[in-house]
């Protein structure tokens, strides 16, 4: 048994046990990525968190059975896409979109003085990441915004791990293509940092 595996079942066995500082770290080191990742299905600050607190909650109140079969990262984030879906299925009417919650986020940051420039490559940035096709794009940001492995991907979405890798591949061939005109720009401003 590797040290990974070990230092997990550590981790499982003092949530078992009713062990609150534990728990309470997995909750601080998982909260604000899960809620993110929420955020993309459900679009509202409000109901990621309501729906990660959830997650969590079930998982104190199950402690003592409580026992992942594969990483817990990609058991909490597989367990809050279930939730979020859940809640997108049973929800009428969806809270209001709130875009400025996920800006920091969606868009890699280039530090350059040019402001308006800096701003309008962000924006075509973004907008080729959202133009991408729903799984694709989800992929992309399980990978890059939450550190997601391809193998944790593919627990979260119910794929294969060559799944996930050829999504990857095409979805950054797209990205590469779609983008390249903005090649010069990007130079530009990185030579006058």
């Amino acid at each position: 048994m590797g040290v990974e595996e070990t230092a997990k079942k550590n981790r499982i066995y003092k949530i078992q046990k009713g062990d609150e500082h534990t728990f309470e770290c997995l909750f601080k080191e998982y909260y604000l990525h899960l809620t993110r990742f929420a955020w993309r299905y459900v679009k509202s600050k409000a109901i990621a968190e309501e729906l990660v607190q959830e997650v969590f909650a079930n998982i104190w109140e199950n402690r003592s059975t409580w026992s992942p079969a594969g990483p817990i990262k990609a058991y909490l984030y597989q367990a809050v896409k279930h939730r979020a879906l859940d809640h997108l299925k049973h929800e009428e009417v969806r809270q209001e979109y709130d875009p400025k919650w996920m800006d920091n986020k969606e868009h890699p940051t280039i530090d350059f003085e040019d402001q308006f420039r800096r701003k309008q490559l962000r924006k075509a940035i973004k907008k080729e990441i959202e133009a991408l096709p729903s799984r694709s794009k989800m992929t992309y940001k399980l990978h890059r915004y939450d550190g997601l492995t391809y193998k944790e991907i593919a627990q979260v979405m119910d794929v294969s791990v060559k799944t996930v890798e050829s999504q990857m591949t095409r979805t950054l061939k797209r990205l590469r293509e779609r983008l390249a005109y903005l090649l010069p720009f990007i130079l530009v401003a990185t030579l006058t940092m």
